[in-house]
């Protein structure tokens, strides 16, 4: 090979590599920042490799097998569970809970997704990927959480998902791309489950070949295929059907012309799937009621031929030998009732690793286009409302020694209407402002441990220089509840100048 060949191939390839690579980059973010800048490093020795993969394996345990929504008390009384169990901290009162909501804050990145530049030589400019492990969603009146699908391709790829088919962890991936809208990678997942139902009838023809042969033989390895391939049918059959429901809910939903035409393509190899799935099952009923028949007459025929009994009895009371009647007898006692997994079969599963096709848009025109992310969207937008709130607060503890949430909570609506009571970064913002006991806006420019100080320390250093030598704290009041404008609860606060 060429050096200029050699050269272009390292350069045509490295983005589909970087793109493949992005979904591991939060854990090792995580990983490697760990928990030592909380309570001054006291709990560092709690490992957040650990504690990431056991709260992504318990959110697929409760989105996609349980299907359920996770709330964050279910999070929290989870977190706790474990952090107890495996850690046993040594918490003074109320810093137990603080420590599981850092975690989550950790593990969400403060509601932004985990960003790293990475240069396309293919291009000769820097990207940005961005990857998110957590999603929340308002539903029903609550915030619910769930994974993204980097987050499950991720899990996947690490081996450590349950004792469960191919087929099934491939659906709960088809899941969340069809929940992300995702149709081109929908049709991906898909065509791997076509490939592993398609690797399950190619086993199935091999069992019947190998029964022809040698009929014992064959019962193993029907036993072996009936235990790593097929018991699960029932769970994949609901997953069929739900994904099913799903793809159903976004045609009805879709109007676009270009999604239609991908969710038709979907629709239409999902239901390939199912057929072929449930083809699967009706051979393999056939298949088994077949094998227990060759097996019965194979086991009539070879006992006559190899053991007369009654001939054994008499050559046994000849030679006055009990034992050798044990020894005929004992085998027939020792019947294995219960069947156990073959994990050579499972991690052939686990190791399957299909070819991934990566589908890219280009531009009609062939230039370069500027897209705004959601994210950066709604990051640049509670920046900004936080700022606002934080001058009000500031305005306010430079000319009085102390305020109180309610009368706080009154000139937000003075100021910016009642509509303040029905905005989430409100509330959003005094959750983020309870992060911390006390502020010090002289050092907040050397050192932000939260999102928010990160917002304060932005502030300082441009219109509210002149709050640089404010400091204050935060009075809780669990006792007393109060209702800005009628609308939620929340526990009252004191602000108190230093």
């Amino acid at each position: 090979m060429s050096e200029q060949i050699f050269m272009n191939e390292i350069a045509a390839s490295h983005g589909e590599r970087m793109r493949h690579i992005g979904k591991y980059y939060p854990f090792f973010r995580l990983w490697d920042n760990g928990l030592n800048l909380f309570k001054d490093g006291r709990y560092a020795d709690i490992d957040m490799a650990y504690v990431t993969m056991a709260v992504i394996r318990y959110f697929i345990e409760e989105n996609s097998f349980n299907d359920r929504a996770v709330t964050y008390e279910m999070y929290a009384s989870f977190m706790s569970d474990l952090l107890v169990r495996d850690f046993s901290p040594k918490a003074e009162e109320g810093e137990l809970s603080q420590l599981v909501s850092y975690i989550f804050d950790k593990l969400c990145n403060d509601g932004k997704p985990f960003s790293a530049r990475w240069f396309d030589p293919s291009d000769k400019k820097m990207k940005t990927m961005r990857i998110r492990l957590i999603e929340s969603r308002f539903d029903q009146g609550r915030v619910v959480y769930s994974l993204t699908s980097d987050a499950i391709e991720f899990y996947l790829d690490t081996k450590e998902i349950k004792d469960e088919s191919q087929i099934s962890v491939e659906q709960v991936l088809l899941e969340k791309m069809v929940r992300a809208k995702n149709f081109s990678g929908s049709l991906a997942v898909i065509s791997r489950i076509n490939q592993e139902v398609s690797k399950l009838m190619v086993q199935k023809e091999e069992i019947v070949v190998l029964l022809g042969r040698n009929v014992f033989e064959g019962a193993k390895a029907l036993e072996a295929f009936f235990e790593s391939g097929l018991k699960w049918f029932d769970e994949e059959q609901k997953l069929f059907q739900k994904n099913r429901s799903l793809v159903d809910q976004a045609m009805r939903l879709s109007t676009g012309q270009a999604a239609q035409r991908e969710l038709y393509a979907v629709d239409t190899e999902l239901k390939r799937a199912m057929k072929k799935h449930g083809d699967l099952l009706i051979a393999c009923t056939k298949l088994q009621v077949e094998a227990d028949e060759m097996i019965a007459r194979a086991k009539k025929t070879r006992f006559r031929r190899s053991v007369d009994f009654v001939r054994l009895k008499e050559v046994f009371m000849e030679a006055d030998n009990v034992c050798g009647a044990a020894k005929l007898v004992k085998p027939l006692l020792g019947l294995r009732l219960h069947k156990t997994l073959n994990f050579h079969q499972l991690d052939g599963m686990l190791d399957y690793k299909p070819e991934e096709k990566v589908l890219e848009e280009a531009s009609p025109s062939g230039r370069e286009r500027s897209y705004v992310y959601e994210e950066e969207a709604a990051s640049k937008r509670i920046g900004s409302n936080f700022t606002f709130f934080l001058k009000v607060l500031f305005e306010q503890l430079t000319e009085k020694d102390e305020i109180g949430l309610e009368y706080l909570s009154h000139l937000y609506m003075m100021k910016f209407g009642e509509d303040i009571y029905q905005n989430g970064d409100f509330y959003a913002f005094l959750a983020h402002l309870s992060q911390k006991d006390s502020y010090d806006l002289t050092k907040i420019r050397e050192k932000q441990d939260t999102f928010l100080e990160e917002i304060m320390a932005e502030y300082i250093a441009g219109d509210g220089e002149k709050y640089d030598h404010l400091r204050f704290g935060l009075r809780f009041e669990p006792d007393r509840v109060i209702c800005p404008g009628g609308t939620y609860e929340v526990t009252n606060i004191i602000f108190e100048r230093k």
